[in-house]
């Protein structure tokens, strides 16, 4: 059984409206503009179902955000 297609701005959506009754609105903030970089990169990569994620593509998000230079020392170690 395949999973279904979900685009990534919809899984952003589904993600931070679970997470909205436990955590703070600074918290949710703070995911949807960290989060929000992943969901820019898809767009920018075309990627418009999740599913079609890898681990090389996701290697590539984090070479993309570490080139950016805007990675706190913690986030550039993972």
């Amino acid at each position: 059984m395949e999973p279904e297609p979900i685009d990534p701005q919809t899984a952003l959506d589904l993600y931070l409206a679970d997470r909205e009754p436990e955590v703070a609105e600074s918290t949710l903030y703070a995911h949807r503009f960290r989060i929000g970089h992943f969901v820019r990169w898809c767009g920018e990569q075309d990627i418009q179902n999740l599913n079609e994620l890898t681990g090389r593509r996701l290697h590539e998000y984090h070479i993309c955000r570490r080139d950016d230079g805007d990675l706190a020392p913690p986030s550039k170690k993972s």
